[in-house]
């Protein structure tokens, strides 16, 4: 959108936006993005003591798991479905304890389900050398964020809208540019000066090969990337079978997999699976005592990053790196895994035996239409004399992610540009130990970058539960060192005090 003159300079006067007619708001925290890393901030803000009328959250989902949700149940992980996430990594509840598995046990017992409770148990105390790992069911997430939803006020403190431009003023806060849904396109300025920006993922990922193709076909029925809805293929798979490729090998390829395997047991239909992959892996990946497994050309590891990297010793070593060997510490510990799960195990060693589910591997050359609704591959075979075949297909799945570059995210390119912000070595935005965009300081303002976004620095598993709730808690430690108003500690008795609150869903700063 144009912005009006008086928004145009790096650093907008005060006087200037009152007078401009515009709708102006003015408050102290503001956290822009209104997912889980906004929740995250914003719940340990209101436990640390500060009110409902000190906050705003400005968003485009109605609720903080909304996008969270969508790609999960997109990505065939629908709310029944167990996602990757340890038991005490709570974004509703900043202490960890009860963890969902403790939660999920006590459930079971008061239905008299003795023998699934007693499974829980003997996995939380026996992971992950004698049992898998416990990750919680999504719809357990999603509920438990509701509750404390409620329980802060964050519906009071939400606005529904479209960010379009972040600036500073005169004064040492910033003006954050909104346009309500559904106002008549109104941009309204809300004024703060404090900012917490977790934008999330700017968009989903396509390999090259089938962007090429999007664009040059129009074509969104027969290939797909999995965080789309693609329930189409599911439906005319169970009515008549057919090949699908797929592309990838993190936890989603893994879950789309198993729905595949699903709809074939239950419909007896041929569904044939090719796992195209660009490269064979056949070493695991180890660093010190962390491993990383590798079973038929697959990386398993419960997490995405080994549990030392979230509040261990492998934490403390990417601290204290120097920035320029952070991504060979983060390529060692991550990269493209899926978790370390039996059943999913399992299903690789079954679909090979029994001849469905093959492995290719080889680099995308081209893909085109047949002219007959299925979809031509080219490719550069992986063998010693590489030589070109193809594959024929029904439909392409391609699951290599979602897109964190900088550049794309309109935002946060403008922001950079204009303040001149640093990337860090992997690309992303440079942030301090407590999260802060150095070169966007304004005097007393601060702002905090959470998330995806600040992907590369100081801590790895920066966009999971923990590592959401880790930024909100070093950050907010921050602005308690800067003797903020508004903004209590959290410590001893207090922190007693408010976990108590928490479990009796009493409001932070209200009454009894």
């Amino acid at each position: 959108m144009n912005l009006p003159d008086c928004l145009q300079a790096n650093q907008v006067s005060v006087r200037a936006l009152r007078q401009s007619g515009l709708p102006v708001t003015e408050t102290t925290y503001l956290a822009l993005g209104g997912g889980l890393g906004s929740f995250a901030w914003v719940d340990y803000l209101r436990v640390c003591g500060t009110t409902v009328n000190q906050i705003a959250v400005v968003g485009y989902e109605p609720v903080p798991y909304g996008r969270f949700q969508r790609l999960c149940r997109q990505s065939q992980i629908s709310d029944e479905q167990r996602i990757r996430s340890d038991s005490g990594a709570r974004p509703d509840n900043l202490w960890g304890w009860p963890g969902y598995a403790v939660q999920e046990m006590v459930g079971l017992l008061r239905h008299g389900r003795w023998v699934e409770a007693r499974r829980i148990a003997w996995q939380i105390f026996s992971e992950t050398a004698l049992a898998d790992n416990y990750a919680p069911r999504a719809r357990t997430v999603y509920q438990a964020l509701e509750r404390e939803m409620k329980r802060i006020g964050w519906r009071q403190m939400f606005h529904q809208g479209e960010i379009c431009a972040i600036r500073q003023t005169d004064d040492g806060r910033y003006v954050v540019v909104v346009v309500p849904v559904g106002d008549g396109r109104v941009p309204h300025c809300l004024v703060a000066p404090y900012l917490h920006l977790a934008l999330g993922h700017p968009a989903i990922q396509f390999s090259p090969e089938s962007q090429a193709y999007r664009q040059s076909t129009g074509d969104c029925h027969l290939l797909v990337q999995a965080y789309e809805q693609h329930e189409h293929i599911y439906q005319q798979l169970a009515r008549r079978g057919g090949l699908v490729i797929l592309r990838g090998r993190g936890i989603v390829a893994s879950r789309i997999l198993q729905r595949l395997d699903e709809i074939r047991q239950a419909t007896g239909r041929d569904i044939q699976v090719i796992h195209l992959l660009r490269n064979s892996l056949t070493a695991d990946t180890a660093y010190g005592r962390a491993r990383r497994r590798t079973r038929h050309h697959w990386q398993w590891q419960p997490y995405n990053f080994p549990k030392a990297a979230f509040g261990g010793d492998l934490r403390e070593v990417l601290e204290e790196a120097m920035p320029e060997a952070r991504p060979a510490l983060l390529a060692a510990w991550g990269g493209s895994t899926t978790s370390d799960r039996q059943d999913w195990r399992e299903l690789v060693v079954r679909g090979r035996r029994q001849g469905w589910y093959r492995l290719v591997f080889g680099a995308v050359r081209c893909i085109r239409p047949n002219g007959r609704d299925r979809l031509i591959i080219h490719l550069q075979e992986e063998s010693p004399l590489p030589q070109e075949s193809r594959l024929v297909a029904d439909f392409m799945i391609d699951c290599t992610g979602l897109d964190d570059r900088l550049t794309i995210h309109p935002l946060l390119a403008d922001l950079s540009g204009r303040y001149g912000l640093r990337q860090n070595s992997s690309g992303r935005l440079e942030v301090t130990a407590d999260f802060e965009l150095k070169q966007l300081r304004n005097g007393y303002g601060q702002v905090f970058l959470a998330g995806a976004m600040a992907a590369g620095n100081a801590y790895a598993p920066v966009d999971s539960f923990l590592g959401l709730q880790y930024a909100a808690q070093r950050s907010v430690a921050a602005l308690m060192r800067e003797d903020v108003p508004g903004l209590g500690t959290l410590r001893g008795w207090e922190s007693a005090r408010q976990w108590w609150r928490w479990w009796q869903g009493v409001d932070p700063t209200g009454g009894p």
